[in-house]
């Protein structure tokens, strides 16, 4: 990534804000039921691969950057309005419909799993039946309906 002068690279350990805020709000669903199973971390960063164009090795230091904001303090809305300002809808969408498989991922969804998607998707922006369609395909693609 460059800075404001185009012969100066910015530093390995600094991420650009928006894939690090998804990384972080992802990372805190996964870790919603009390663990983070090697099947929710290799959704997380698949996701990151796909969504960012990211090396495996650039998902993996990705991670363990949001995992620090994660472990510090999620402030679950100052993530959430800084995807929302810089991410169209359709990727907010993606970005819910990889929360309904991190939580479905153990074949089990508890009652703070539900809240904290539900939450996290109000506050990304998408109406109620949005966020229920999004459930509803992944349900589906999972073959959970």
């Amino acid at each position: 990534m460059l800075s404001g002068r185009t012969s100066e690279v910015q530093p390995r350990q600094q991420h650009d804000p928006l894939p690090l805020a998804t990384a972080a709000v992802l990372l805190d669903i996964a870790y919603a039921d009390g663990q983070f199973t090697p099947v929710e971390d290799d959704k997380v960063a698949e996701f990151l691969t796909q969504r960012f164009d990211l090396s495996t090795d650039d998902a993996r230091e990705l991670l363990e950057a949001a995992d620090e904001i994660r472990k510090k303090t999620v402030d679950h809305f100052a993530l959430t309005h800084y995807i929302r300002k810089n991410a169209p809808l359709s990727e907010r969408i993606e970005i819910v419909k990889t929360m309904w498989r991190l939580v479905y991922s153990d074949g089990r969804l508890s009652e703070y799993e539900a809240y904290l998607v539900r939450k996290l998707a109000d506050l990304l922006g998408l109406e109620h039946h949005v966020m229920i369609d999004a459930k509803s395909a992944v349900l589906q693609e999972l073959h959970l309906n």
